[in-house]
């Protein structure tokens, strides 16, 4: 029995690929390392700051980077956040967060701009960024 549980993982490991993504700052941020929930406050529009600075949001359009943000960390899909976000915005009591197109364009966002948070792929982490959380 227990060969059977292993090798049916072992298959459902290879059926699905694991995406590992990281929730960064800029380099030279003073933010420190965040929870899952300190992370979820923060791309909710419950949290206004990050490091100390107004946060700068920043999403990605789509992608796997963004299914796997979403479902892992938000615990909501993309229907369920964009009627979130319009609510929030139609209120008043936030600003919609800025969506780019690629992990190369929120690093490079994320660098440049102080109090920005994104989330981008692992593999795409360099110097220009500080990890804060990842999933």
């Amino acid at each position: 029995m227990n060969r059977k549980f292993f090798m049916g993982l072992a298959l459902c490991a290879l059926s699905f690929p694991c995406l590992a993504g990281s929730v960064v700052v800029g380099a030279d941020s003073s933010a420190g390392a965040m929870d899952a929930e300190a992370v979820k406050r923060v791309f909710l529009g419950r949290e206004a700051t990050v490091g100390g600075k107004p946060a700068v949001v920043v999403y990605q359009k789509a992608g796997a980077t963004k299914q796997a943000f979403e479902d892992k960390v938000l615990g909501r899909s993309g229907a369920d956040l964009a009627g979130y976000w319009s609510k929030l915005i139609f209120t008043g009591k936030a600003k919609a967060p800025e969506e780019l197109s690629s992990d190369a364009a929120v690093k490079a966002k994320v660098a440049s701009t102080p109090g920005a948070v994104g989330y981008i792929d692992d593999a795409a982490v360099d110097g220009t960024v500080k990890v804060l959380f990842k999933f």
